[in-house]
């Protein structure tokens, strides 16, 4: 008798543990972790590159557009198609999405850049540059020749192009002669007391928030931007074909009293003498 109750015992959980194996499981919600790893891609830029004015000419509310860019998820996704490369986590950056907007009036190259987060904590940013240009101003008057085109570097052979935005004021993106990506500076041709031309390039922002000044092959280091300025600007070594020549001087700020940083600092291009042939 009591080996027939053990046997009986044994029957019933077996098939309790049967039965509760059939049974459905309940999802777990899912759970939102922040973490820095980025994982969006862009998928659609409507930006340019560059937005460039006049001094009292920006119209940079206007020519932004209110769609900015429309990234997806590259990484994170589930089983399913629920966000991933196969899902549907796409989000929209938009104007009102606006994380630095600087300065829009005074001349010099300014960044501004557009930030959103998914439902799950990562982010996508996206940004442009915006060029203020001043004309050149009487007494003083543009150089006589044009500098708009391709110049060759040649230590490298990379072409990098000058634009011009009034008489005598052009759009540098590329100081150096280098694969960096652009970012745009004001480089001035004015006519000097020779009626020649003359470069002139003041400190201006750089992508890392100090300032980038081009300066005379023979500039010596640590001084004040204002000096170089007005005792190193960079130089023409020839106009048949125009060749250019300098260095790229770092320094804090943009300020004229900023001295220069040494040429290890974070954002410098050393102190190598650049030459710059018009193709």
């Amino acid at each position: 008798m009591k080996t027939n109750n053990i046997y009986h015992i044994l029957f019933l959980l077996a098939n309790l543990m049967a039965l509760s194996a059939c049974e459905k499981k309940e999802e777990g919600k899912s759970i939102v972790i922040t973490t820095a790893v980025p994982y969006l891609i862009e998928d659609s830029i409507f930006l340019q590159t560059s937005y460039v004015y006049g001094a009292g000419q920006t119209t940079i509310n206007k020519d932004i557009p209110d769609l900015i860019a429309v990234a997806g998820d590259s990484v994170v996704g589930f089983e399913g198609g629920y966000g991933g490369k196969t899902g549907h986590d796409f989000i929209r950056i938009l104007k009102s999405d606006i994380v630095s907007w600087g300065d829009t009036i005074t001349a010099g190259g300014k960044s501004i850049r557009f930030e959103r987060f998914n439902l799950s904590s990562y982010s996508a940013s996206v940004g442009t540059n915006i060029v203020i240009a001043d004309q050149i101003k009487a007494p003083n008057k543009p150089g006589p020749n044009d500098l708009v085109g391709s110049y060759k570097r040649t230590s490298n052979s990379y072409i990098i192009e000058l634009k011009k935005v009034f008489d005598g004021v052009y759009i540098i993106d590329n100081l150096g002669g280098a694969g960096v990506p652009p970012f745009p500076y004001l480089l001035y041709n004015y006519s000097n007391i020779s009626g020649e031309d003359s470069l002139a390039f003041a400190n201006q922002v750089n992508s890392c928030n100090g300032g980038h000044q081009l300066v005379s092959p023979a500039a010596p280091e640590g001084l004040t931007s204002k000096v170089y300025s007005l005792s190193y600007p960079p130089i023409i070594t020839s106009t048949s074909p125009l060749t250019f020549q300098w260095k790229i001087f770092s320094f804090g700020s943009s300020s004229v009293n900023s001295k220069s940083l040494d040429a290890g600092a974070a954002c410098t291009w050393g102190y190598s003498i650049r030459t710059f042939v018009k193709q």
